[in-house]
């Protein structure tokens, strides 16, 4: 059976934004972010850097300990500082908060989009 990749999280995208708006006020690349990343001792390509940014690829507590490094500031602050936001409450949307039972998303009532745990 095929798996199915699961889109970026709210944490995802937010940790990809900061690191691509630390790395552009810097005024770095993000061919010499891996090139630091590299020297660092966390041998990574340019495309890695750019796929972390655009929230495609996976990131790692590694790879944000070594990006906070590079880019100069404390791991926590590549992340968010409260509970990611849900994609249905700027909406007043609602969804099934009854206690769930058993593996499996939770859906919201209006727009039927599923929830981030």
């Amino acid at each position: 059976m095929p798996t199915r990749k699961r889109p970026p999280g709210p944490y995802t995208r937010h940790v990809a934004a900061t690191i691509r708006d630390l790395r552009e006020r810097a005024g770095l690349n993000t061919t010499e972010v891996a090139r630091r990343l590299t020297a660092a001792g966390r041998e990574t390509h340019q495309t890695t850097v750019s796929r972390i940014e655009s929230g495609t690829r996976a990131i790692s507590v590694d790879d944000v300990a070594a990006l906070a490094a590079v880019l100069g500031v404390r791991p926590a602050s590549l992340l968010p500082s409260g509970a990611p936001a849900d994609p249905c409450a700027d909406g007043e949307h609602s969804y099934d908060s009854r206690e769930i039972s058993g593996p499996g998303p939770r859906v919201c009532n209006d727009c039927e989009e599923e929830l981030e745990d």
